[in-house]
């Protein structure tokens, strides 16, 4: 029997009933029961409870996985149809829950102490290098800029990450740690444990996977320790009500070979904003680190990679320093969030300090950036408060359900100052250009950048200068 055949035999059955309890009313003193009811009483009822009884069973079927063509029990009452029912949505909400929000099944438990996800990201990348007077420089190409995999979950107030990355025809470990939430003088906060991302200016504390541009700014990308991005070691985070504080002690990321001394690095950021409001957000932030660098080791100051990450040639070498010991940086972040519009201004120093064969030094090198965007229509920009960094972009039409997605306009001036170290070159860049946001997950990125630099040594010696193209296809999940 099906449910289309249920619900006139439960009408039925429920009329029948009343017309047997009208009967037997009549054969009872008047005085003691109430009036028999009218025919359009009665009709009414039974259509009351017909309808009843068919809300029940549409929920039973839902339940039950919406069996809408399989055959159906007799008829019951509406009481026993309720405590079935009851039953079996107390049941499936002690089920395991799956979400795809996210871009990939997240997995948690029915009180959501437990979740398990993976997680990764694809970045292919294409570039086209023209008009340098060293005609090396000139060259075109494409490359997977990255392809990261990975998984995070939680245990209650314990979450975990662990994540690899293939870039540069290598495999490194990247974020590699464990959390525990807590509250300190009375405010949320957590601790980490492992290797994570330094806390360190906007563009430095953020994925490349919310970046606005393919590649962080020089500040994000330079003014950083010895040991890089990553470090193994303690962070303490707190935060407030639009405001966050970190303080971090590490060692080398964890892809040392285990050969040599590791640097030790003390570092500490903070973040407020002054006003945040529906129409505007305004961010202030500083952040200094202090490290201590092994004897013989490597990657004391970096190259800049100032016309994109494919062409390793068109670079602002910061010459050859031998002997550092210590360096301390510091910096400043501005920023301000007003509807489709954005604006990011970043400073850093940091002061080498150490002896060569000239005797003891104290050096400095410097790089600052500013940038702007503006969203056309489709998502509005994506900054977390609480952490203050960039956040993932929401698209409101998304390409992948036939809409437009969304797209952003962006420019950037970037500055990088290695005057000061031995044989250190100088540099600037302009870069223009698009993003397309397919959806939350995805989008395709176009810069045009008019770099110029100004080389001390070596083949590239003296003033250089030309434009870059590339694109890139991000997917992250």
């Amino acid at each position: 029997m099906n449910h289309s055949t249920v619900l006139p035999m439960a009408a039925l059955s429920v009329a029948l009933g009343l017309l047997l309890a009208s009967g037997h009313a009549d054969a009872q003193s008047t005085s003691s029961l109430p009036a028999p009811l009218s025919q359009a009483e009665l009709s009414r009822l039974v259509q009351q409870q017909a309808l009843q009884i068919q809300q029940l069973e549409a929920r039973l079927r839902a339940v039950e996985g919406g069996q809408g063509t399989a055959a159906a029990p007799p008829a019951q009452s509406v009481p026993a149809l309720e405590t079935r029912v009851a039953a079996l949505e107390s049941g499936q909400s002690k089920l395991p829950k799956v979400s795809w929000a996210k871009g990939a099944p997240e997995f948690s438990s029915a009180d959501g102490n437990t979740v398990f996800r993976p997680r990764g990201r694809l970045f292919v990348d294409a570039s086209s290098t023209d008009g340098s007077a060293v005609s090396d420089r000139n060259v075109s190409g494409t490359e997977i800029r990255s392809v990261r995999l990975g998984a995070e979950g939680r245990y209650g107030t314990l979450g975990w990450v662990v994540e690899g990355d293939f870039a540069d025809n290598a495999v490194a470990w990247k974020s590699v740690y464990a959390t525990l939430d807590h509250t300190l003088f009375g405010l949320p906060a957590d601790l980490t444990m492992g290797n994570r991302l330094n806390d360190r200016g906007i563009d430095g504390s953020s994925s490349t996977s919310n970046t606005p541009f393919q590649e962080r700014n020089v500040v994000g990308t330079l003014m950083l320790p010895q040991r890089g991005l990553f470090g193994v070691g303690l962070t303490e985070r707190v935060y407030g009500k639009g405001w966050h504080a970190s303080l971090a002690v590490a060692g080398n990321d964890l892809n040392n070979a285990g050969t040599d001394n590791d640097s030790q690095t003390w570092a500490t950021r903070v973040h407020w904003n002054p006003v945040d409001t529906a129409a505007a957000t305004l961010h202030l932030g500083a952040w200094a680190f202090h490290e201590k660098i092994p004897a013989g080791a490597s990657g004391v100051v970096r190259s800049s990679a100032i016309a994109g990450h494919f062409n390793d040639l068109v670079k602002i070498t910061p010459g050859t320093l031998l002997g550092a010991e210590r360096s301390t940086a510091y910096g400043a972040e501005l920023a301000g969030f007003f509807g489709p519009a954005w604006a990011t201004g970043e400073w850093g120093t940091r002061s080498l300090r150490g002896a060569d064969a000239s005797g003891r030094y104290d050096r400095d090198h410097e790089a600052w950036a500013i940038s702007a965007g503006w969203f056309l229509a489709g998502a509005l920009p994506s900054y977390s408060g609480k952490a203050g960094t960039w956040g993932k972009v929401k698209v409101a039409d998304p390409v992948t359900r036939g809409g437009s997605g969304a797209w952003e306009l962006k420019g950037r001036y970037e500055d990088v100052d290695y005057a000061e170290l031995p044989s250190g070159g100088t540099g600037h860049a302009w870069t223009l250009g698009a993003n397309w946001y397919l959806n939350d997950f995805s989008r395709v990125m176009f810069e045009a950048v008019r770099w110029q630099t100004h080389h001390r040594s070596g083949s590239a010696a003296g003033r250089d200068e030309g434009t870059t193209f590339n694109t890139r296809l991000q997917l992250v999940f």
